[in-house]
């Protein structure tokens, strides 16, 4: 059964539906963003101690694929502190540990519970007399309907998000040409030093893959290169490699 924390003896925080809500009154509601979840639920977890931004980087985006800037991670919290305030909690409860990270204060009472099942008046099924029976050429022309939609629905998602990945690696900034290498940096970084010492000790395939899109941040532990037969561009099949580099071995938040 799905877990929830009862915060305060006032705020129920459901992880599983995005959710913090009044408990005497569940139209008093708040959605979070999956992010914004995702922190509040280590903060809970890890109650008392300062949790470092980069294992909330790398906890919440970074194992699901994501890299994001500093500027994404505070938005997060500033996030959780507007809900607190909204729910009647005391927003100064996330305290925010400068060059450290995040700390959720012992005041805050957390009680760990069972999610209670949805209650419903009416039974599940109803008898349909033959009478109120949906013909079937009605239900067969609904469910075409309802499949042509989600199709749409699909297609449109998948071509926003190519247009957005696109888009980013467009704005890379284009770094240096060694050996054949097109080499590229993130651009929501204050310095490329940092990129440089890895292109002067590369040893990719640039003779395969020329063209190579280096991501990178300062403190993350991770690197990502994007190695491309050619310029990347959504208008044509790409093929490309990801490569990951750890560069050290941080065991933080604990």
């Amino acid at each position: 059964m799905a877990k929830v924390f009862l915060l305060n003896g006032t705020v129920i925080f459901s992880p599983e539906r995005n959710v913090l809500h009044v408990k005497s009154d569940e139209t008093k509601r708040i959605a979070l963003s999956n992010p914004a979840t995702r922190c509040l639920y280590l903060l809970i977890q890890q109650q008392g101690q300062v949790i470092e931004r980069d294992y909330f980087f790398e906890h919440v985006w970074f194992i699901n694929g994501a890299q994001v800037t500093n500027n994404t991670f505070y938005q997060n919290i500033s996030l959780l502190r507007r809900a607190f305030k909204e729910l009647g909690l005391n927003e100064e409860l996330i305290v925010t540990v400068p060059k450290v990270g995040i700390r959720l204060e012992r005041q805050l009472d957390v009680v760990e519970q069972e999610a209670e099942e949805p209650r419903s008046e009416k039974p599940l099924l109803e008898p349909v007399s033959a009478m109120e029976a949906t013909p079937i050429a009605p239900r067969r022309r609904l469910l075409w309907w309802v499949l042509a939609a989600s199709v749409s629905c699909i297609v449109a998602a998948i071509v926003t998000w190519q247009t957005q990945f696109d888009s980013r690696l467009s704005r890379y900034e284009p770094l240096s040409v060694v050996k054949g290498c097109h080499w590229y940096g993130n651009q929501d970084v204050l310095n490329f030093d940092k990129h440089q010492q890895f292109i002067k000790a590369s040893q990719l395939d640039c003779h395969s893959y020329p063209w190579i899109y280096l991501t990178m941040y300062p403190n993350f532990p991770r690197i990502s290169a994007l190695t491309c037969r050619q310029q990347y561009s959504r208008w044509r099949d790409n093929d490309c490699v990801t490569h990951y580099y750890f560069t050290e071995s941080r065991n933080v938040g604990a």
